[in-house]
């Protein structure tokens, strides 16, 4: 087989992946792809890449039920911080894959696994500090904090 029908074949694997485990658009997954610094079309991409792409994608495994009940119990915390901070399965998902290559909480090790929480709690907190900084006063004006 030639480096382009190879090349053609693990384009429509990827997709394949795409659609049917991830089920992400074609806008989400170019997003994603910029996110890794891979462009945003597969076409661009040598065998070497669309090879190593094509094998993170396969490590997701595809559960029957929801994530949070594959999660352990730190899982489970992650999952609740994720909620609280308005993030989606999908951004969760592209955050492990563009910063740890992961697609899934139980692949990430206890060092990637503190990051996320500490990256989501982070988040939270500024969501709550941008919050409070713009309550507005019973007549419609915007509050100053610093008096």
């Amino acid at each position: 087989m030639k480096r382009e029908e190879r090349e053609r074949q693990l384009r429509q694997d990827i997709h394949s992946l795409r659609v049917t485990k991830f089920g992400w658009t074609v806008e989400e997954f170019k997003g994603l792809l910029v996110h890794l610094g891979l462009g945003d079309s597969l076409k661009a991409l040598d065998e070497l890449a669309l090879t190593e792409l094509k094998l993170i994608l396969m490590q997701f495994r595809k559960a029957s039920r929801p994530d949070e009940y594959t999660y352990d119990k730190q899982g489970m915390y992650m999952h609740a911080l994720m909620k609280r901070a308005r993030w989606s399965i999908y951004e969760l998902r592209t955050f492990m894959i563009t910063h740890y290559k992961k697609s899934h909480w139980n692949i990430l090790n206890q060092k990637e696994r503190r990051a996320v929480i500490a990256m989501l709690q982070n988040y939270i907190k500024q969501q709550e500090n941008n919050n409070t900084t713009n309550k507005e006063t019973p007549n419609g004006h915007p509050t100053n904090p610093q008096g």
